[in-house]
């Protein structure tokens, strides 16, 4: 290791600062990338470089606290090992800060999307693509069901089309410029469309620039990259000029902190007035709304209140009420009984996620009551027995439970939902299995939901219709955000799948609907363990409510 490695180290490893007013000097969190390099190609022009770069980068990502796949640079991958390393790079990835992913090799374009070229890729035709070459979504996809709080990507395969003269008129040269999905930066060595140097030293330009780049202490990443790009511009006379392309990251990265970071000081939150009308919180938050079920609510918590001539109106402007599944008094067992996702879906279709009315109401209630498993309504011993680790969950968690016996809970093990994650999940689970709305009995270790009062809180759950990321079931905000939204952009016959704890996957530029379906399927049970996944949607269109061909309809 180097002197200058070696003093830089000695700096605070890694600093980032979320948020906009809050900071400190940070420690170490867990980071994770997987750094490809591409030499010795078996049937394309054979590149000098690559290898090198990427074990300069490895290199300069262990030393700026990277664990690496591997344990090194990965050379001279065929599609199998590609594949295999980009498989492991996401199973190490879940629960991790930032995700890195680094690749040097061939690469090109096709109907714009971009691919990295294994050792052993061979197209003789254009239909090869997808049977030789590795789809850059696929790390994309990776990435997105590990939810880091931030990824990197990192592209210095804009070389020229190593297969130009075999009639391939669907490549274009250099990469395509991809959307940045949330919490994500892709960085490329030349701009898009462009073709970058192999370089006549032992690096790349770009690689050469970068792997000694972000180790200088206290530069962002966005400076880093910036520094990156006027450099390599200058070294080539302008011949390249490096890109990046960026979704809004919250707070600030730095691959080595400064040894001290001073911001100022977090602004004081607003405090809750001691006597805050419970009543005024709750009808605050629904007066707006267009959901009759919430004005049934209010008037059924709130009998007497101030504005109950208001919500009777407001009923009766909204007509007659919402279909919804029949409730039954006696508990039904833990499978799902056979109704379809649209009956549910109806009674919360005008409403958010998690209406901020109920929201209000679980956090008003009585803070000091704790969960005891024993005093939940409505479940059964066995169920009982099942909830009697949730006291010894990790926080954000919630748990709902249905007036049938019911019950869903999640909690933060990976690190990587929100509260509101969390209790959008226990709600949705809890209303599959019931077919019928649950209600939120506790959200941390306390009990929000009011002694003998059953406030049903319906959840949207969209089984039919157009595929809409933003409204996908059982995911975190995150992985709407971006799994679902790169599903989305992907082209050919697509689909995915889902299970009822949020985990999925999902394939595209498959040769007809029915195959992709079945690889979705396939692909989420590679993730879900002994969980059951549900075919979610089919090119654009969402199945979830269609029944399986051997079930009666």
């Amino acid at each position: 290791m180097t002197l200058a490695r070696t003093a830089a180290l000695a700096l605070a490893l890694f600093v980032w600062v979320s948020g906009p007013s809050w900071g400190a000097t940070g420690g170490p969190e867990r980071r994770v990338a997987l750094v490809l390099g591409n030499s010795d190609y078996r049937y394309a022009p054979r590149l000098p470089n690559p290898v090198n770069d990427a074990k300069a980068m490895a290199d300069s990502l262990r030393d700026a606290g990277f664990e690496l796949i591997g344990g090194a640079a990965q050379l001279d991958l065929d599609k199998a090992g590609t594949e295999q390393a980009i498989r492991s790079f996401g199973a190490k990835l879940a629960g991790a800060d930032v995700g890195l992913f680094y690749y040097a090799g061939h690469g090109l374009q096709t109907r714009g999307t971009n691919f990295l070229l294994p050792v052993s890729a061979n197209l003789t035709r254009e239909s090869d693509v997808r049977y030789e070459l590795i789809d850059v979504a696929m790390v994309l996809d990776e990435m997105a069901l590990a939810e880091s709080r931030l990824n990197i990507v990192i592209l210095d395969a804009c070389r020229n089309n190593p297969f130009g003269g075999r009639g391939l008129r669907a490549v274009s040269p250099g990469l395509a410029q991809m959307q940045a999905p949330a919490g994500t930066i892709i960085a490329y060595a030349t701009q898009p469309g462009a073709v970058a140097a192999d370089g006549s030293g032992a690096n790349s330009p770009y690689t050469e620039a970068l792997s000694k780049a972000l180790l200088k202490p206290g530069e962002t990443v966005f400076d880093i990259f910036n520094d990156v790009g006027l450099a390599v511009k200058r070294n080539t006379g302008g011949v390249q000029q490096p890109w990046v392309s960026a979704s809004p990251i919250e707070g600030r990265f730095y691959f080595l902190g400064p040894t001290t970071v001073v911001t100022q000081a977090p602004a004081a939150a607003a405090p809750v007035p001691a006597g805050a009308d419970k009543e005024a919180l709750f009808w605050d938050s629904i007066k707006g709304s267009s959901n009759r079920s919430l004005f049934e609510a209010y008037l059924k918590q709130f009998p007497q209140g101030t504005f109950t001539a208001i919500a009777e109106a407001r009923i009766a402007e909204l007509g007659a009420p919402l279909a919804s599944a029949t409730a039954n008094a006696e508990a039904t067992s833990p499978e799902r009984a056979p109704a379809t996702v649209a009956a549910l879906a109806v009674a919360a279709l005008a409403a958010p996620p998690l209406p901020a009315a109920l929201a209000a109401l679980a956090q008003q209630a009585p803070p000091a009551k704790r969960v005891d498993v024993a005093a939940i309504p409505y479940l059964t011993p066995k169920s009982r027995a099942a909830l009697a680790s949730y006291p010894d969950l990790p926080s954000p968690k919630a748990l709902a439970i249905s007036a049938k016996g019911n019950y869903a809970y999640f909690s933060n093990k990976s690190n990587s939902r929100t509260e509101d994650d969390v209790r959008r999940s226990a709600l949705q689970y809890c209303q599959y299995r019931a077919d019928e709305p649950c209600t939120l009995y506790a959200v941390g270790d306390a009990v929000v939901m009011e002694a003998k009062t059953f406030v049903p809180m319906p959840v949207e759950i969209v089984g039919a219709g157009k595929f809409d990321p933003a409204r996908v079931p059982f995911v975190s905000d995150h992985t709407r955000r971006v799994g679902m939204v790169n599903y989305q952009r992907n082209n050919g016959h697509k689909a995915v799948a889902v299970t009822l704890t949020g985990r999925w996957g999902s394939v595209w530029d498959r040769d007809s609907a029915e195959e992709a379906g079945e690889a979705a399927v396939e692909k989420c049970g590679q993730v879900a363990g002994k969980e059951d996944c549900m075919l979610y949607a089919v090119d654009d269109e969402v199945v979830l409510d269609e029944p399986a061909e051997d079930e009666e309809n």
